[in-house]
């Protein structure tokens, strides 16, 4: 396998009807094996390179919340956009098949990288609330997302894993949520959700998987964590957000991050920061190889 080069995953190549079914009807879909003993290796030993502000290319993340010495110890650490920071990220959040499996799972054409986010969870840490990720997505048209969660160690439901509310996506889209890190009830809001929605008996579903899983879910699924209730186990993912390969800047008000890549006057994604990672008429952004080869982009 060349490691220079965005991450092959051959096991997101042969999704099928029961994969896409799954997904359709419960808003996620796991599979199992995906990425190898040395990927799994090479993404743990970024994280602490990560959050103690070693870059490999210079350039920071777009959102950064969790520094040593500044924040609490018992809140669960979280980046987005490390791409942009470490080469070994870029590799996996630039892969070609994973571009492809979320397009495919999705009914797009193609997919384009919106953002990474790493999530850390380390023993006694604390929840993060419920939400979908597609309430976040307002500044862009059609304001919708999938992501690619990938788990970098076995979960178990009592070190804060993943949770989902199976059918959930067809709910309502809400706007996005307050009390985000480390709320009293991190299901409070999706409890209020399910009331709605006229869902009275809405139960989630913690992922329980082995590591170098990927979960799919569609952006408009309810999903969140609870504490690491552990004294022994952390729990290391990322997050692949992905749009689809035609949306556009649009014209609400909103995305006080990304909306900072917008030229004036044009709502195209510029690939500079939204590269495409996979289409069905061939496009991929051509700098992404050289880019997780070298670090540079020309």
């Amino acid at each position: 396998m060349e490691l220079s080069t965005a991450y092959s995953l051959p096991a997101l190549r042969t999704l099928g009807p029961s994969e896409m079914e799954r997904f359709r009807e419960d808003g996620f879909v796991v599979i199992e094996n995906v990425l190898d003993e040395a990927q799994l290796e090479a993404l743990r030993a970024s994280l602490p390179k990560l959050f103690s502000g070693k870059f490999d290319t210079g350039v920071y993340p777009d959102e950064w919340y969790w520094r040593e010495g500044m924040s609490l110890p018992d809140v669960t650490r979280h980046m987005a956009n490390a791409w942009k920071a470490d080469l070994t990220v870029a590799k996996l959040a630039l892969s070609a098949d994973i571009g492809r499996a979320a397009a495919q799972l999705s009914g797009w054409t193609g997919a384009r990288l919106g953002q990474d986010t790493i999530w850390w969870k380390p023993p006694k840490t604390k929840a993060v609330s419920f939400h979908q990720d597609s309430s976040y997505m307002d500044f862009l048209d059609p304001p919708r997302t999938i992501t690619c969660w990938v788990v970098l160690d076995q979960t178990h439901r009592d070190a804060g894993t993943l949770e989902y509310v199976a059918g959930s996506h067809r709910w309502p889209l809400t706007q996005i949520p307050e009390g985000f890190h480390a709320p009293e009830d991190h299901r409070a809001l999706m409890k209020r959700a399910a009331i709605e929605a006229g869902e009275l008996d809405a139960k989630t579903v913690p992922i329980e998987v082995p590591a170098g899983s990927c979960v799919f879910h569609c952006g408009e699924i309810w999903h969140g964590s609870g504490p690491n209730l552990t004294s022994d186990r952390a729990r290391r993912s990322i997050g692949i957000h992905m749009v689809q390969v035609d949306a556009q800047f649009s014209n609400r008000r909103g995305g006080y991050i990304y909306r900072r890549y917008q030229r004036t006057g044009d709502p195209a994604l510029d690939e500079s920061y939204f590269p495409i990672l996979w289409a069905d008429d061939g496009r991929r952004t051509d700098w992404i190889e050289g880019y997780c080869a070298s670090g540079r982009r020309g």
